[in-house]
């Protein structure tokens, strides 16, 4: 979302952007009026993730473009790649994910925390080494902070996410959605928009169902895909009644109606840099139950909230938060609605491109 919203924000601004992306073929199209090009590459295991593994493409088309400014959203390989190019432009990152934390968990599957531990320590200085000469990487929340720092990077930026607050709007809230879903007007929705991978935590919402299926007024809707489709799709057929699955979410519209139409929202991922998706929930008015260890719960403290909860990985824990924010007065959901209209994407991109312009006039 945000390089879509930021191709958006270049085009009305008169501002020329190009965006590469690792891709199964080699494609260029015209997105929100800038230019998105993708580089064939490999898989990411089943993750569905592709990853860049030859730098020259990558160096041929910095040279070919000759841009003002760099920007990287990615720091494991792709920094290394293209240092060369690099060292005459200014050149910045944006801090999207953990990714000494999440590739254990989103490729390989592994949710221990030893194992986890292990990999994080083998892998953080790597990402010292790709950011370490940049002249800003940008971060969004107080937790990328923390991780950046225990990596050693030291100029950082923080520019929080942004949200469009027309689109995600209390107004979006649909009986007909909730028709269709078979939820009873006094019943209440507990949403979960996401990948469905273990480093988005929805193997704790499945195991929070016990504890929130004793509460008969609460429906579960899981809208997404991905490597834990099959768990997830058995037990949605042990709870037939109660556990709702949407495959598919295509436009931002159909997002912002579900998520207005939620009594809850759930982000129970514990490596979330930013949470868009929790920022997204509270303009629509909905409480937002997060784990406390990662940046969501920020969101949802600084919104006024109280439903966060820890460990990230107990279901019971999460349930307790869950029935916490579904029980939210009307005048609280107002909160979160106007917490989360400070937070636009107009705001973002101009601190982003403040930054730039700071560089490129030193």
């Amino acid at each position: 979302m945000y390089h879509h919203e930021k191709l958006n924000w270049c085009s009305k601004s008169g501002i020329e952007n190009l965006l590469l992306y690792p891709a199964r073929q080699n494609t260029t199209v015209h997105v929100n009026g800038g230019t998105v090009r993708g580089i064939k590459s490999p898989g990411l295991g089943g993750s569905g993730y592709s990853f860049f593994t030859r730098g020259k493409p990558l160096r041929e088309i910095i040279a070919r473009y000759n841009p003002d400014v760099i920007e990287l959203g990615s720091g494991i390989v792709v920094p290394g790649m293209v240092r060369n190019a690099l060292q005459t432009k200014p050149v910045f990152a944006y801090f999207h994910s953990n990714w000494p934390e999440t590739l254990p968990m989103s490729v390989l599957g592994i949710t221990g925390r030893l194992q986890r531990n292990l990999f994080r320590k083998l892998t953080t200085p790597l990402m010292h080494r790709a950011y370490r000469d940049l002249n800003a990487v940008m971060a969004g929340s107080n937790y990328s902070i923390d991780c950046l720092k225990q990596a050693g990077i030291t100029r950082i930026k923080k520019i929080p996410l942004g949200t469009d607050p027309e689109v995600f709007h209390p107004n979006r809230r649909s009986t007909a959605l909730r028709n269709a879903l078979e939820v009873p007007p006094e019943g209440k929705i507990v949403l979960y928009m996401g990948r469905l991978a273990p480093e988005k935590g929805i193997q704790v919402l499945l195991e929070a169902c016990t504890p929130l299926f004793r509460e008969k007024q609460l429906t579960v809707v899981i809208a997404g895909s991905g490597h834990w489709n099959k768990k997830v799709r058995k037990a949605a057929h042990r709870y037939p009644d109660r556990l709702k699955l949407v495959s598919r979410v295509e436009t931002k519209y159909q997002a912002a109606e579900l998520m207005a139409s939620a009594d809850v929202f759930v982000s129970a991922g514990p490596l979330e840099t930013f949470s868009l998706t929790t920022l997204e929930a509270l303009a629509c008015g909905t409480p937002v139950a997060a784990c406390t260890q990662a940046a969501a719960s920020e969101l949802v403290t600084q919104a006024g909230g109280s439903s966060t909860y820890s460990p990230w990985n107990s279901g019971e824990a999460l349930a307790e938060a869950i029935f916490t924010a579904a029980s939210a007065t009307l005048e609280q959901r107002k909160k979160y609605r106007a917490f989360a209209e400070q937070y636009t994407w107009n705001t973002c991109f101009e601190k982003v491109f403040r930054l730039y312009n700071s560089e490129l006039n030193a």
